[in-house]
């Protein structure tokens, strides 16, 4: 499962974040998200605390870590059985125009998006774009305050078809349906990952 949100997250967003990935690791998924500040990174350390598998899909290249502050994370997830993924070569810097690019593969990767707080304009929401529109993917949203322009992203996939999880039984329940899905459905994964290289 994808896990993607704000930068600049609202101290509910990060509240948010345990009882999602809790809920994600003991019912056996791994976590994929881009290894940003904010939700990406709380993400991460939560799926690690709980000796889960996670991968974060990079804006830049492997020698080139970024942000730079997360070197230690970074090295946490290898340690833990996870990876760092990155499509570009090794020493490439951080670009502004990466990071959308990239989250075609954080999409690719997971069989559902999951967005816990976004802007009208942000990266989570580019992933859960791609995901519903490219990858046929489901995407489920964690409601915000109303008129906030902090959470006017994600209440508007809501508003679209998203759906809502409000608490942990929500997304428990929605994680069951959707590994019922998935194993119905084994070579969607593979369909997938073509479709990210030619779609995108």
């Amino acid at each position: 499962m994808a896990v993607v949100g704000s930068r600049r997250p609202t101290k509910s967003a990060l509240a948010s974040v345990p009882w999602i990935i809790d809920a994600a690791v003991s019912s056996g998924w791994g976590v994929v998200s881009g290894g940003a500040r904010g939700i990406d990174a709380r993400a991460h350390h939560e799926c690690l605390s709980r000796r889960g598998v996670t991968v974060a899909v990079l804006g830049s290249g492997l020698s080139r870590l970024y942000p730079p502050e997360h070197s230690n994370l970074f090295g946490k997830i290898v340690e833990q059985g996870g990876c760092l993924l990155s499509e570009y070569e090794d020493d490439a810097p951080p670009r502004p125009w990466r990071f959308p690019q990239r989250n075609r593969l954080i999409s690719a990767l997971s069989e559902a998006v999951m967005v816990v707080q976004a802007a009208e304009k942000s990266g989570g929401l580019v992933t859960a774009r791609i995901a519903a529109e490219v990858h046929g993917k489901d995407v489920l949203a964690v409601p915000g305050s109303v008129g906030s322009p902090e959470w006017a992203g994600s209440n508007r996939l809501l508003r679209d078809g998203a759906l809502l999880v409000a608490d942990q039984g929500d997304l428990l329940a929605a994680l069951s349906l959707l590994q019922s899905s998935t194993e119905a459905n084994p070579q969607q994964d593979e369909e997938d990952a073509g479709s990210s290289q030619k779609d995108i």
